[in-house]
């Protein structure tokens, strides 16, 4: 049992195959898999789960005879881990060796750490109060940390896992060759918005980005277009430009920053709301985003519910999220829906944002739909479809995931 995945392993009278239902203990489980060659000692691997979290798997056994059991098996993950080793694979944060779906903030003070925690944040940048030593030792056993370049170059400790370039770094008219990490590990780079279509270009032009970009592992940006662009119409924009930040990338893991409190465009309009922080955290994920921050980080006790119930859904679906995106049509629906769909094991997952301010009709072409039932996350409704058809109302302002499970 480590940190971020685990081996199920339970025995049969007879050779037997298994379907295993699971999920993080009090939440609805909606991730699958099968142990399909018969075995008296059957094993499963899950994978791309939430370090000191339990879970529940449900063990469904068939012989080839017909014969049937099932049984629960409840599990807790280990602590985060103070040796750790940070690489990328297939667009995805990798900490020795598991997939990891990083929920950071940037250089929060001690007394912020621990309410952030319980938040679900497991990824702290740096620390400009009393250093980043004093954040490692702080948060070990509990989340990871990476330094920034505040910090003070060549700190090591349990728990680090790299390194942040100097903040918004096209912004600051820095070139590729100006990037210098503060030590070992992963690459992380935060650029501003202007790589994509819909901003302005930056005095240097588009032409730097595949430079900077190649020094990063890992490379975010913020958009913020509530409370930088004061344009409550561009917030799909955190959709299109996290894809073309993709592209930009190639294999590189992709993040994005999502504004959760007024900064700069006072006034209702552009106001941050928690719905408004679940659209463009969800808007992110279902554009291929593997990696979440929140910023401002002094958030405070409302805004905080609204993220650690983003992070408990992350959580209940990281290995489905971690899939690569599949493109869905929408043959109608407002410009402000946008939507992508996963496969896992044979299950089906979409992903349906409105970031419009009224609810809108739509129907949309599912690849693999294949008319299965859909469950929505979070709910006990359903939605019936037909064929590779689904038709839905969404309501304003609205966020869903829904999940067809493996026939």
């Amino acid at each position: 049992m480590g940190a971020y995945a685990a081996t199920l392993r339970w025995h049969t009278k007879a050779p037997a195959t298994a379907r295993v239902t699971w999920g993080p203990a009090g939440m609805r489980p909606m991730l699958w898999v099968d142990s399909s060659r018969p075995s008296t000692a059957p094993t499963v691997r899950l994978s791309g789960l939430a370090a000191s979290t339990r879970y529940v798997a449900q063990v469904d056994a068939r012989s080839p005879s017909g014969d049937a059991a099932s049984a629960t098996i409840s599990f807790e993950t280990a602590p985060a881990p103070s040796a750790v080793s940070g690489s990328t694979r297939g667009r995805t944060v990798v900490v020795n060796g598991e997939p990891f779906f990083p929920l950071l903030t940037w250089q929060e003070c001690p007394g912020q750490w621990t309410t952030d925690m319980a938040d679900g944040i497991d990824l702290f940048a740096g620390n400009p109060c009393t250093g980043l030593a004093s954040l490692l030792t702080a948060v070990q056993g509990r989340a990871l940390a990476a330094g920034t370049a505040d910090d003070t170059p060549g700190v090591s400790g349990a728990g680090l896992l790299g390194w942040f370039y100097a903040d918004e770094a096209d912004g600051r008219g820095l070139e590729a060759s100006g990037l210098t990490p503060g030590g070992p590990g992963l690459r992380f780079l935060t650029l501003t918005s202007h790589f994509w279509s819909g901003a302005a270009r930056l005095p240097a032009g588009r032409g730097m980005y595949p430079a900077l970009i190649s020094r990063s592992d890992v490379v975010g940006f913020d958009l913020y277009p509530l409370q930088a662009l004061c344009r409550p119409d561009l917030l799909p924009g955190v959709f299109d430009a996290q894809l073309q930040l993709q592209r930009l990338a190639g294999t590189r893991p992709t993040f994005q920053w999502i504004e959760v409190r007024e900064m700069g465009c006072p006034g209702r309009a552009s106001a941050v709301s928690p719905g408004t922080i679940r659209v463009e955290s969800w808007l992110a994920i279902a554009a291929g985003a593997h990696g979440l921050g929140f910023f401002p980080s002094d958030w405070g006790s409302t805004i905080g519910r609204t993220i650690r119930g983003i992070a408990a859904r992350i959580r209940q679906l990281e290995p489905a999220l971690l899939q690569p995106p599949i493109p869905v049509r929408i043959e109608f629906g407002t410009p402000s829906v946008r939507v992508s769909a996963r496969e896992l094991n044979g299950a089906l997952y979409v992903i349906a944002v409105n970031a419009a301010r009224s609810s809108t009709p739509v129907r949309l072409d599912v690849p693999g739909l294949d008319g299965r039932t859909l469950a929505i996350a979070g709910s006990t409704n359903v939605i019936h479809t037909h064929g590779e058809v689904l038709l839905a109302t969404l309501p304003a302002m609205s966020a869903y995931v829904l999940v067809a499970p493996p026939r």
